[in-house]
Parts: C-alpha cells; sequence; structure tokens
C-alpha cells in the first residue's frame, strides 16, 4: 500500500466516521434526556438532506442564506419529533411503547420524502467546487484528498466541541440533562422540564440536519440515507454506551475500519464493519468508556 491510499482511505474513513460519530452523539444525547433509543435518528439525517436539497436546488438560495433558514427548519422538525412520538408515550405503561414508536416515525419519515419529492435520488453539489462544478480537490504530493472530506471533518470537530461544551462544561447544559433526567425536581424549582426537552431534540435534529448537508454530495439526496444510522449504532457500542467522548471515537474507528476494508473487502465492508462490534460485544461488553444514563423524564 503506498503512502498515499493510505492517506486517501484514512482521511476518507474519518469523515465518514465524523458523520458516524455526529448521529452517535446525538443517539446518547437523546438516552441521557429521555431515556430512549431513538430508531429514526438516521432518517432525520435523511429530512435535513432533503431540506437543505429544496432550499438550495429548487429555491436556488445560496448558502449563506440557506442554512440559517435550514436550521430553523431543523429546530422546528426536532420539536415535532418530540410532540408526536416521544411525548403522548411518555408515561406509558409499556416501558418500551417509545422506542417501538420511533422505529413507526422511522417508516413515516421514509415514505413522506417520498410523497413529497419523489422517490429519485437528488444530486447535491459539493460545497466547494471547481470552476466546471466538479468537487474540488486538495493535492498535497501525491495525495489527493476532496475538499468535502476536510470540510465534514471541520464542521463536526465544531459541532462536537459546541457540544461537549454545552452538556459537560456550562450551567445551563448541566440544567438541561439534570431537568430532563428528574423533572419532578425540576418543577419544583420553577425549571419546565418540558422546554429542556424540546431543546435537546432541537439541538439533536440541528446536528443531524448539517449531517444530511454534509453527506448529500457523496451519497445524493435519498430515502435510504437512514441506513448510515447503523454504523452510528455500532460505533456508539464499541466506544461505551452513555459516553459522548466513547461514541465520538468508536464512531471514528468504524469509519477508519470501513474504509481501509474496502481495499481488501470491498464487498464485505458492512460485514467487517459488524464483525468488529461482534468482538467488542464478547471481549468488551461495556465498550472503551463507561458512561452514565439516567432515568428519562
Amino acid at each position: 500500500m503506498t503512502l498515499s491510499l493510505f492517506v486517501s482511505l484514512f482521511v476518507d474513513g474519518l469523515s465518514m466516521g465524523m458523520i458516524y460519530a455526529l448521529l452517535g452523539m446525538g443517539l446518547i444525547l437523546l438516552v441521557r434526556a429521555v431515556g430512549i433509543l431513538n430508531f429514526a435518528q438516521g432518517d432525520l439525517l435523511m429530512i435535513g438532506a432533503y431540506i437543505c436539497g429544496c432550499l438550495f436546488l429548487d429555491l436556488k438560495l445560496p448558502l449563506w442564506i440557506m442554512f440559517p433558514i435550514a436550521i430553523v427548519w431543523f429546530a422546528l422538525i426536532g420539536i415535532i419529533f418530540m410532540f408526536t412520538v416521544y411525548w403522548p408515550l411518555r408515561k406509558a405503561s409499556y416501558s418500551q411503547a417509545t422506542i417501538i414508536a420511533t422505529m413507526g416515525a422511522s417508516i413515516v419519515l421514509q415514505e413522506a420524502v417520498k410523497l413529497i419529492w419523489g422517490s429519485s435520488p437528488r444530486a447535491m453539489p459539493a460545497i466547494v467546487q471547481n470552476a466546471n462544478g466538479s468537487p474540488k480537490i486538495l493535492n498535497v504530493g501525491q495525495v489527493t484528498l476532496p475538499i468535502q472530506y476536510l470540510i465534514i471533518l471541520g464542521v463536526g470537530m465544531v459541532i462536537i466541541y459546541l457540544v461537549l461544551k454545552l452538556f459537560e462544561k456550562l450551567y445551563v447544559g448541566k440544567l438541561m440533562q439534570a431537568a430532563c433526567q428528574d423533572a419532578y425536581a425540576a418543577n419544583l424549582l420553577g425549571i419546565p422540564s418540558i422546554l429542556t426537552i424540546c431543546a435537546t431534540y432541537a439541538i439533536v435534529m440541528i446536528v443531524c440536519g448539517t449531517c444530511g448537508y454534509l453527506v448529500a454530495p457523496q451519497f445524493m439526496i435519498r430515502s435510504t440515507l437512514g441506513t448510515l444510522q447503523l454504523r452510528a449504532f455500532a460505533g456508539v457500542v464499541i466506544g461505551g454506551f452513555g459516553s459522548i467522548t466513547g461514541a465520538v471515537i468508536g464512531c471514528l474507528i468504524v469509519g477508519v475500519v470501513e474504509s481501509f476494508s474496502t481495499l481488501f473487502l470491498s464487498g464485505y465492508k458492512d460485514v467487517t464493519v459488524f464483525l468488529l462490534l461482534i468482538i467488542f460485544l464478547v471481549l468488551k461488553p461495556t465498550g472503551l468508556f463507561k458512561g452514565k444514563i439516567g432515568d428519562k423524564a
């Protein structure tokens, strides 16, 4: 293997691992907030891709106008998702009812985008393009790196830093987690838990929607984008369920393993990823990092 090929595969793996990491981080935030595993996480990414495609391709809005509008839509969709999927079932006697509801929501979202935008995939141009409209490439010696991959890595690191800063360092983030995990105590202190849960869902949808926009130039805008959540699930388990840091590291490992597996086992990259997951479940079921999961609100 040449150095240029190694670097290209490594950066490719890190960029996809970053997408999985952002999805996985959103999964952990929801588990911490309401105690449920969201099986529609990847479909929220898909919705984000379709919304950005509508604003950019159909309405022809420039990026600096499109993205702020998209963020507002992401936040609204996150809140709507919370009120339609989680909130009505939060006190159900059957504890798995909300998880099953997220599975149903996944199907509903996939069928909704087909009804609205059709089933044909849509091409999304790269964020940085050459004069001929093709994705711009950065040449470093003999190594060629798509600028899109570097943008994914840069944006992903910024988002992860901001979310960690909010939930782990700032008082308002700790207040949100505490209010979500103990709604009764929060209400006694005058903190409406419904607002903190809404804020968590809005943040998670903004992260997922941003992932949808970043990954759309590589995979096109299609209703099957939600399958990316399977790698995110694997990364979360490998990193340690309940730990944001573990989810990020685990998902980056998944992305790199998936990328290099295409060199040796091009038709079995999914098998390689989930074989790695099985190995971790057998040898280290707690994952690389341990995290605390609170009771749901």
